[in-house]
C-alpha cells in the first residue's frame, strides 16, 4: 500500500455514526437486520406496510 492509500483509509468514516436511517436520516437506534437500515422509531410507523405483524396488545 502506498502512502496515499494509507491516508485515504485513515480518513474513511467508521462506526455507528456512518449508518443512517433511510427514512429520517438519524444515526441512532438503527435496525440493520434483513437489510432494513431504518431506525426503531420509523419501524414502528411503517412496520405493518413493510410486512411486519404486531403480536399481543
Amino acid at each position: 500500500m502506498s502512502k496515499v492509500d494509507v491516508k485515504r483509509l485513515a480518513n474513511m468514516q467508521k462506526g455507528k455514526g456512518t449508518r443512517k436511517c433511510k427514512l429520517c436520516g438519524t444515526a441512532r437506534g438503527n435496525i440493520r437486520k434483513y437489510g432494513l437500515n431504518i431506525c426503531r422509531r420509523c419501524l414502528r410507523e411503517v412496520g405493518e406496510s413493510v410486512g411486519f405483524r404486531k403480536f399481543g396488545d
